[in-house]
């Protein structure tokens, strides 16, 4: 309850977790509904679902900068779903997000986002309203999955005093556990490695489907390892953690 009141405060500008908030339209049902449904993911997925025909939601963001607690936002977020070992060529989830602050023009250079195409874009709490929507039942995927949860969180936390309970698989931690003769366990090193091919790169649906195709690659590794569940692949990644 004393969750709900805060969010009604916000919601009629009696107080604000932060100083943009202004710069983004806040409906309280809006509030609630992503309160209600992060907090419905909680437990949701049991430990021993089977890897190969659970349901993953491959996401990758693209921002204004590396650091979302100086104030760096998220302008673009997609999303694929893998779902019997095979990538969904439908639906997929394509967002931009209106950052309400200026586009670094480096940024601008490398993902092709402009300031006009994201002025046009509806705010966050759409976007993420919407993605969790996407997300429901689904185990979560990304490439570096640290860096795109930190954004996603802060906002989830700033606005509905919540965060992300799906389960999480990081695919660079993935490659760092199953490919340990590879020095390098980035998106292009694992590209490369795989044949994969270089589409829509430093764009959030391209990364998004590049990181889909090397989940599939190590959903089959981790079937010859015998990995079979989500508990096995923890308790994998624990312990490959500490060799």
């Amino acid at each position: 309850m004393r969750d709900l009141f805060r969010i009604l405060q916000w919601a009629m500008g009696m107080r604000s977790p932060r100083e943009d908030v202004h710069a983004v339209d806040i409906d309280p049902t809006v509030l609630l509904e992503i309160r209600y449904k992060t907090l419905a993911e909680r437990k949701k997925i049991p430990p021993d679902i089977s890897l190969h025909s659970a349901k993953y939601v491959v996401f990758d963001l693209e921002t204004t900068g590396f650091h979302p607690y100086a104030g760096d936002e998220i302008i673009s977020v997609s999303a694929v779903i893998v779902e019997n070992g095979a990538i969904k060529s439908q639906p997929y989830f394509d967002y931009l997000v209106n950052p309400h602050r200026e586009i670094p023009a480096v940024v601008s250079e490398i993902t092709g986002l402009t300031q006009e195409m994201t002025d046009k874009a509806p705010s966050i709490l759409f976007v993420l309203n919407e993605f969790l929507d996407f997300c429901r039942g689904s185990i979560l995927v990304a490439h570096n999955a640290d860096f795109d949860l930190h954004f996603i969180n802060l906002k989830l936390k700033q606005y509905g005093h919540t965060k992300i309970f799906n389960p999480v698989i990081d695919t660079f931690l993935l490659a760092s556990a199953l490919l340990t003769c590879q020095k390098s366990h980035t998106l292009d090193s694992l590209v490369r490695h795989f044949n994969i091919p270089l589409e829509g790169r430093h764009t959030s649906i391209g990364d998004a489907l590049m990181a889909a195709e090397i989940l599939v690659k190590f959903l089959n590794e981790l079937a010859k390892r015998k990995i079979y569940t989500l508990e096995d692949l923890n308790n994998y990644l624990h312990w490959r953690a500490y060799q």
